[in-house]
């Protein structure tokens, strides 16, 4: 009985420096990971406790063991907060060895700084952190505690409750004001129920396992398992008439943000003059909007961000101070565009969007905090034909423009924010709806390819390249985004994958405004193209160059669902064939079509000629797992067209 006690009085002793509870989560057992797994995370927690007032205190626990020589870098802590109306009470952060011995951080072993981007000249965003990956090695347990005090008008709260490593339990807790509720949406997979004390609702989960992005996979935050929580005032109490913004309805949310856009898209008389000569020998309402329109895209963007604990991030700067600067954000460039177009009589409306991922934004959570990027609605004449326009139930016909987008013109949406939830910010008529999407044909890639080949298997070869819509902008951005000889060179890597020792002798390539196309021809030779097989038959792979637009179906069976974005290519390569050379075998023809989309390949003879075709399209959609298999049959079959062998033997 001795030794335990003796075991237990040293344990006390080496961990009298840390809190007690880091000490009962440091000894939790854990199961047996995956040999890549970083780390595991022993305990995560964070309590909130919000006053009628707005204020809000957020104390932060989490406690990570580290598992491998990689999973150092997991032991980092930091939490933000807004120097305008927030800071950092206190933050301590501990060690654990495997041998017992601990340590504790000292303040000076802390940092703080600022957390804007490299894309932002001011915020009034900061971070308080400390590292500790110098100091842990495998079996090391490092944990940290913060608390924040924040005065807020915000109500609403979105906690993943992990990351990609496992966690063991993982606990969000939340404390409203006396007489308030509070109402959670899970996602993700989320399990977790409200177990409510009094005015305190806490949610856990337990037993997370490590999370790995698939390729082609939704964006990670909508893999996570997470939590969307709203406090609601007492009943009878007036939207909008206290401290706290509450949300019941996406109305409400658009009520919200009006309140803090609007004032600041006031018409001076330099932003008039501005408006003036822009549209000035622009005789319809379309070509005016485009002028305006094409001059805020063109300004630079830079972001500055203050106060956002009070909303300071859904405000614009005023329309005026961006003209003058020329450079601003996203809703700076959209409220500038808002305020010219106001001076010729159009009226228009912001949009929140989140761009990347339209699954991101949930319809039945209504939020300001659902976004990332603002772009603008116009509202045009009831028969105006564009890719981006659309018709709302109150406010008309409208054009979408993300004036942000450099490269996508007036008329078009970027294809990331297609088909995505958007809010119209437009006071008592805003609402949240679904933005337009082109079809997979609208956005097209054909490839030609002329090829002939030498009796020692090298061959020389043009290609013609067209692409149209989002295929086309794609391109003009890698186009204008480098130097033509680095374009040349990236050109020459792509050929070299598939042909070894690629040379380009020239290319030819631009962007066509007026037909939203972009035409690429490039003339190469590859000195070792066909392979030899027995000493007189030649095997030539049918395309010389291998799709890279279609989603990744490598793995035979998936844990999440395949992300497939509109595709429409076609591709037809004519091989001219050497005097001592013919035809032995031609792959067979091939057709398949399904839910996930349709494909096509065959091939052809014509005297010295051989002319090998295959073209594929797929509209964007989301394919669950027991969609998976068909969708994988599709593109393997696509991809086997380009690798099927044309064999030739010798005269």
């Amino acid at each position: 009985m001795k030794l335990p006690l003796l075991l237990v009085g040293i344990a006390m002793v080496l961990g009298a420096n840390v809190p007690q509870w880091m000490q009962e989560v440091a000894s939790t057992a854990h199961p047996a990971y995956p040999e890549k797994t970083k780390g595991v995370v022993l305990f995560y927690e964070e309590r909130v406790q919000v006053e009628p007032t707005g204020k809000q205190l957020s104390t932060i626990r989490k406690a990570i063991k580290i598992l491998t020589r990689d999973g150092k870098r997991e032991a980092f802590g930091a939490v933000s907060y807004d120097s305008k109306g927030s800071r950092v009470k206190d933050f301590k952060a501990w060690l654990i060895y495997p041998t017992g011995k601990t340590k504790e951080y000292a303040k000076k072993e802390f940092s703080e700084g600022s957390s804007q981007p490299d894309f932002t000249m001011y915020s009034t965003r900061r971070y308080y952190r400390v590292n500790a990956t110098a100091d842990v090695d495998p079996g090391t347990v490092f944990a940290y505690e913060a608390t924040v005090e924040e005065d807020t008008v915000f109500s609403q709260f979105l906690w993943p409750f992990q990351d990609d490593l496992p966690h063991l339990l993982s606990r969000f807790q939340l404390t409203v004001p006396a007489g308030w509720k509070a109402e959670a949406k899970l996602y993700g997979g989320a399990k977790a129920q409200a177990e409510a004390n009094g005015s305190t609702y806490t949610w856990e989960e337990r037993k997370l396992g490590p999370l790995e992005v698939e390729p082609s996979a939704p964006v990670f935050l909508t893999l996570l398992p997470r939590i969307a929580v709203s406090m609601v005032p007492p009943e009878g109490t007036a939207m909008g008439s206290g401290p706290i913004a509450c949300f019941r309805s996406w109305r409400d949310v658009s009520k919200f943000k009006s309140s803090l856009i609007d004032p600041q898209a006031e018409v001076t008389t330099a932003i008039e003059s501005k408006t003036k000569q822009l549209i000035e020998g622009k005789q319809s309402e379309r070509d005016r909007i485009r002028a305006v329109a094409e001059f805020v895209q063109g300004i630079r963007y830079v972001s500055i961000s203050i106060n956002s604990a009070r909303g300071g991030g859904y405000v614009p700067h005023k329309a005026d101070e961006v003209l003058k600067m020329a450079y601003g954000d996203c809703k700076d460039k959209t409220n500038l565009l808002r305020t010219m177009l106001k001076t010729i009589g159009v009226e228009s409306y912001p949009v929140a969007i989140y761009a990347g991922d339209p699954r991101v934004t949930e319809q039945d959570f209504p939020s300001p905090h659902l976004f990332n990027h603002a772009i603008l609605a116009i509202r045009v004449k009831a028969d105006v034909v564009a890719a981006s326009a659309m018709d709302h139930t109150e406010l008309g016909r409208l054009l979408l423009f993300d004036p942000t987008d450099e490269y996508v013109p007036f008329g078009f949406l970027p294809d990331h924010e297609q088909n995505s939830n958007a809010l119209i910010t437009a006071g008592e008529r805003g609402s949240l709806v679904r933005t337009p999407m082109t079809k997979p044909g609208e956005n097209r890639r054909k490839r030609q390819w002329e090829m002939q080949l030498s009796a020692d298997g090298a061959v020389s070869g043009r290609l013609i390249e067209v692409s149209l819509g989002q295929e086309a902008f794609d391109e003009r951005r890698v186009l204008e985004s480098q130097s033509k000889e680095d374009y040349r060179k990236r050109l020459e890597r792509i050929l070299a994958r598939s042909m070894v020792g690629a040379t380009i002798q020239s290319t030819s390539e631009g962007y066509d405004a007026q037909k939203h196309e972009f035409r690429l021809e490039v003339q190469f030779t590859a000195p070792a193209y066909a392979r030899m097989l027995q000493g007189r038959l030649w095997m030539v792979r049918s395309m010389p160059l291998e799709f890279s637009g279609l989603p990744n179906v490598n793995s035979a069976k998936r844990e999440q669902p395949l992300v497939i974005s509109p595709v429409s290519y076609t591709e037809t390569v004519k091989w001219k064939l050497p005097d001592e050379l013919k035809l032995d075998e031609m792959p067979d023809t091939d057709l398949l079509k399904g839910a996930a989309g349709a494909m096509s390949s065959g091939w052809t003879k014509n005297e010295a000629a051989i002319e090998a075709r295959r073209e594929i399209e797929m509209e964007a959609r989301v394919v669950g797992l027991a969609e998976y298999g068909k969708a994988r049959e599709l593109v393997s079959r696509f991809h086997g067209a380009g690798e099927a062998p044309i064999v030739l033997v010798k005269k």
